[in-house]
């Protein structure tokens, strides 16, 4: 029996053993992938919950799943939060995909000093929507059932003056600069506290401003290996890399 996954836009509506799907996922599962009646089917809700069910009614405006059991993931004990400089369109696409299927809570785009991309206001709130549905396509890829939070993008300085550092935080910067210790070691010096943000500067870097602000604010520099890594790398390097830290402490099961 295929096996397909989607997503629960507020369009669509729970109802008691079913789901009636929006016009845009029953279109997307219909006639694109062409399932059919007594299909599996996974509608994920973004915020933890699942619904596992099968195909009941084929309205490519409003199909319909039979659900046959729902299962609630805990909510992750850490929050990762990263802080990137607004990469180009092509590189932001494959970011956000990487960032969704590894597991990030939080991206925050920001400008930077050396930023090569300014998005002008009025296109802000399509932008953010277009992201959103990058991740949301991500997400039933990938079978992530917790759909990280995408925010506008904001000047580096805004963030920072916004968002003093927690009691249970550690803020990393990947940084270029001489005498930053290896990520690995700053995690294992550090623990594992709840809060978890991550800094990733443009192609040009952070200036040498922006990092005395960043290490004003808390964060700490790390460097990733020995080689110059293009942002979206450095990105995926680096929640890799607090991905398994933090999987290391979970005990086996």
């Amino acid at each position: 029996m295929a096996h397909y996954r989607t997503f629960l836009f507020p369009e669509a509506a729970v109802l008691e053993h079913s789901i009636r799907l929006d016009k845009r996922e029953s279109h997307h599962l219909m006639k694109v992938f062409r399932a059919r009646v007594g299909d599996g089917v996974e509608v994920l809700d973004g915020k933890g919950r699942r619904y596992i069910g099968r195909l009941s009614g084929s309205d490519a405006r409003a199909a319909v799943v039979a659900v046959d059991q729902v299962e609630v993931a805990p909510v992750p004990q850490h929050q990762v939060t990263l802080l990137q400089a607004l990469p180009k369109s092509r590189a932001m696409d494959l970011t956000l995909r990487i960032l969704t299927e590894i597991g990030v809570s939080t991206f925050q785009p920001v400008y930077t000093r050396q930023s090569e991309v300014h998005i002008p206001q009025e296109r802000v709130d399509g932008k953010v929507g277009k992201w959103r549905a990058t991740m949301i396509e991500a997400s039933k890829q990938c079978g992530l059932v917790f759909l990280p939070e995408v925010l506008a993008p904001v000047a580096m300085e805004d963030w920072l003056a916004a968002k003093p550092a927690g009691a249970d935080e550690l803020r990393i910067v990947a940084s270029l600069e001489a005498g930053s210790r290896l990520l690995l070691d700053t995690l294992y010096a550090a623990g594992v506290p709840k809060s978890i943000v991550l800094a990733v500067g443009p192609e040009g870097d952070f200036t040498s401003g922006e990092y005395a602000a960043l290490r004003e604010n808390g964060f700490v520099p790390v460097r990733l290996g020995d080689n110059v890594l293009r942002a979206e790398t450095a990105a995926a390097y680096m929640l890799s890399v607090v991905d398994q830290f933090i999987r290391r402490e979970k005990p086996l099961s």
